[in-house]
Parts: structure tokens; C-alpha cells; sequence
């Protein structure tokens, strides 16, 4: 008879890695590394939520370990804040670049074969609204199950699941607008 092997719970897995378990600490990494960076991104743009996404040390602060999801959207969310907030008094400090000189940089940096299909879903997935975007893509692009993500969110299952099915119609409609 073979046994699933189930996964360990996160409270576990969070008490592991506060007394230096490593491998506890890459599980739980791995486990909400995409929701990490879709937090992060939403707040900080594509270019920088990786870099939000590996500043992660914080984890023996947490009072409660069976509340790790949400702490850890929670840190996320500040971490990007306070990321963007620097980020952006950085750039109001350079210097203003010619206009014509990164219209041509932008140009050079762009592939030459064509993802139409994964453009139109990007495309589509940023008019549908934040809540219900976030879900989709956590739930379809990163494949996250729903449980976990109603944990990542905070939120009951209920509302992740109307969430996915109110986003899913959402969607449909923003693809069929772009195709128009």
C-alpha cells in the first residue's frame, strides 16, 4: 500500500524554520514565492518584485505561526510600499534623460517573435479589477491551490472561490473587448 505524502502544514513548517530549519524555510519559500511576487508586483511594477520578493528575513517575528499566510501578505505589502516609496525618491533625484534616446532603447530591448496570445491574456488581466486579477493569475498562471490562496489573502475560501468565478466572467469579457 503506498502512502500520499500529505505536506506539512505551515505552522510547521514556520516553527522549523524559526530554529534554523533550512529546508523548512525553502518549503515555505517555495510554497508562496508566486503570491509573494504578484503582491509585490501590484504594488512595485514587474521590474522590481523580485527584489521585494528575496528581502525575507523578518520570519522569526511572527507571533503566531498558523497565521503565516497573512503575515506574510502583510509584510509583503509593507515591504513593497516602503521599496516603491525609496524607489521612487531615487528617481526624482537623477537626472532626466532624453526622450528620444530611451524611445530607442525600448525598441532594441523588445523580442522579435510575437506572443500574442499571452500579450492579449496580459493585457486582458490588467483591466479586470485588482481583487479578482490577483486571484486569477495566483490560481491559473501559478497554478497556486485555493485553499492557500485564501490563507495568502486573508480571506475565506467562499470569497476566493466567487472571486475566481466572478473574475473568470471578468476576463472573458475584457478578451473578447480586446479582440473586437
Amino acid at each position: 500500500m503506498s502512502e500520499a505524502r500529505a505536506e506539512p502544514p505551515d505552522e510547521i513548517l514556520v516553527v522549523a524554520a524559526i530554529v534554523g530549519d533550512l529546508e523548512a524555510f525553502d518549503q515555505l519559500a517555495l510554497r508562496y514565492r508566486a503570491a509573494v511576487v504578484r503582491v509585490a508586483q501590484a504594488i512595485v511594477g514587474r521590474e522590481h518584485a523580485e527584489d521585494v520578493a528575496q528581502d525575507f528575513k523578518a520570519l522569526p517575528s511572527i507571533e503566531e505561526p498558523r497565521k503565516f499566510p497573512a503575515w506574510l501578505a502583510a509584510i509583503t505589502r509593507h515591504r513593497a510600499a516602503r521599496f516603491g516609496k525609496r524607489e521612487r525618491e531615487r528617481q526624482s533625484r537623477r537626472v532626466v534623460l532624453d526622450e528620444v534616446l530611451l524611445e530607442n532603447l525600448e525598441s532594441l530591448s523588445q523580442p522579435f517573435a510575437e506572443q500574442s496570445d499571452d500579450d492579449e491574456l496580459q493585457r486582458a488581466l490588467e483591466n479586470v479589477p485588482p481583487d479578482y486579477g490577483l486571484v486569477l493569475r495566483l490560481r491559473f498562471l501559478d497554478e497556486m491551490p485555493l485553499k492557500r490562496i485564501a490563507s495568502f489573502l486573508g480571506a475565506p475560501l467562499s470569497t476566493v472561490k466567487w472571486r475566481l468565478h466572478q473574475g473568470k466572467k471578468l476576463l472573458k469579457k475584457q478578451i473578447e473587448v480586446l479582440r473586437k
